[in-house]
């Protein structure tokens, strides 16, 4: 049975039977060059994994029936990453590890100190960010793809959120983040442990206006610090994501 795993859209699974189409059927009948009554695994954008055995490899298609099911543990929070857009390099360095820790939503975000144009074409941008962390949950071994929207204006971000817990990321203000997870894990509290659900919002290069700081800690975010030393944004959004996926996600 190959290594390889192939991501399947749920639409393409029809009772016992898959069908593989596009790039993933590129990818497994010219890349991996695997054969009729080979065995593979695939999973869909639920998280659910499948066992599976080729029937036939076409031009166009790849058929598959199903061995065995598995549903994998799913994670214990819904993490959002709200992301102040940064320059195409950073984003996609971003878009790949953020899907390595387990994020379940990415929302690119324009603010006033935001340098990246917005253009029609920007779809473009979104479909390679789609694929790159595709290619991040086949390489950690994760089944949960995260939804990538698309760019949106801090406003309509801030006034349209519903996690349970909704964290400001800030050079200027609040507790370390660190403490503010420790202390929503502690077993011994008798409140309740780690939120259903987070958003961390993470700003540009230069930073949040003051404006926006207030703006957004008026409509029900928490500002939080990693700390003294000045980081840059893509390292800050990582450095985040790392500590809540390891006291609230693991």
């Amino acid at each position: 049975m190959t290594s390889n795993r192939f991501f399947i859209k749920k639409s393409n699974i029809h009772s016992s039977s898959l069908l593989l189409y596009g790039d993933e059927h590129h990818h497994l009948s010219k890349v991996a060059r695997i054969k009729p009554e080979e065995k593979v695994w695939l999973f869909d954008e639920q998280g659910t994994n499948y066992l599976a055995k080729v029937e036939e490899t076409g031009k166009n298609m790849t058929r598959l029936s199903i061995l065995q099911t598995l549903d994998k543990n799913k994670p214990k929070i819904k993490i959002t990453l709200a992301q102040a857009l940064l320059k195409s390099k950073k984003m996609d360095i971003i878009i790949q590890k953020s899907t390595e820790l387990a994020v379940t939503n990415i929302i690119p975000v324009i603010t006033a100190r935001t340098i990246v144009k917005v253009e029609e074409k920007f779809q473009k941008k979104i479909e390679r960010w789609k694929k790159i962390a595709l290619e991040a949950v086949k390489q950690s071994q994760m089944s949960f793809l995260p939804s990538i929207s698309s760019p949106i204006p801090i406003e309509k971000l801030v006034e349209g959120r519903g996690e349970e817990k909704k964290l400001l990321l800030s050079e200027n203000r609040g507790k370390y983040l660190r403490d503010i997870l420790i202390e929503n894990s502690n077993s011994e509290l008798r409140t309740p442990k780690s939120p259903s659900s987070v958003l961390i919002l993470v700003g540009p290069e230069g930073g949040w206006t003051d404006e926006e700081e207030k703006y957004i800690l008026n409509h029900g975010y928490e500002a939080v610090s990693l700390g003294g030393q000045t980081l840059r944004a893509d390292t800050a959004a990582l450095c985040s994501l790392a500590l809540i996926s390891h006291f609230w996600n693991l």
